[in-house]
């Protein structure tokens, strides 16, 4: 069983690696990089909250999968994502009623969040990892030179510092783990982040 649960999770990975080696190089956050680290992330979390093996399976596939729209549309890509993951998941021959939950952890990182179990906090919690990390304020100007390729003008820099800030305070982790691991840090950042763009 075990073996299985191995293979699906390499099927996957070697998958969407494949297709986001595809995406444009001005996605300079929604990456490749981004989506390891969300994977990395998820099992952190997984492992924190005590998920069972099943359960951090299907975290970890959502996280492979959860930005993978991105190769077709910018905007809403979310439902593209669960789309490309109920397609090869099906070709694989997955769990069907484990799919459906991989389905639920990707839609659920649609902007704002709104989870509604543990595993679609996990997943959540996992996409917003970088906000509790040091390379958060590198991955906040990768985000606005992305954004300004997609829309095709510029952001000015107080907008989008101001914007940040916003995000920053009403953000909330959902899992007591990352409630407990990641609130700190996320302060620690909210507050240097001000000093640096805002005061």
């Amino acid at each position: 069983m075990m073996k299985n649960k191995i293979s699906y999770t390499n099927l996957v990975k070697e998958h969407v690696e494949q297709l986001l080696s595809n995406l444009p190089p001005q996605l300079y956050y929604h990456n490749l990089q981004h989506t390891r680290e969300v994977v990395e992330a998820s099992l952190i979390l997984a492992k924190g909250n005590h998920l069972s093996p099943t359960d951090t399976e299907i975290v970890t596939i959502a996280a492979w999968f959860h930005d993978v729209g991105h190769i077709q549309t910018y905007f809403d890509h979310e439902a593209v994502s669960a789309k490309l993951a109920r397609e090869f998941l099906h070709t694989i021959n997955y769990p069907s009623s484990n799919i459906e939950k991989i389905i639920s952890c990707i839609l659920a990182t649609t902007f704002p969040s709104q989870p509604k179990n543990l595993l679609e906090m996990v997943i959540c919690d996992a996409d917003m990892f970088h906000l509790a990390q040091d390379f958060y304020e590198s991955r906040c100007f990768a985000l606005k030179e992305e954004l300004e390729f997609i829309v095709e003008k510029s952001i000015p820099l107080e907008e989008w510092c101001c914007c940040n800030k916003d995000f920053l305070e009403k953000h909330i982790y959902f899992t007591p783990f990352a409630k407990e691991q990641f609130n700190h840090k996320k302060n620690e950042n909210i507050q240097k982040f001000l000093v640096n763009h805002l005061l």
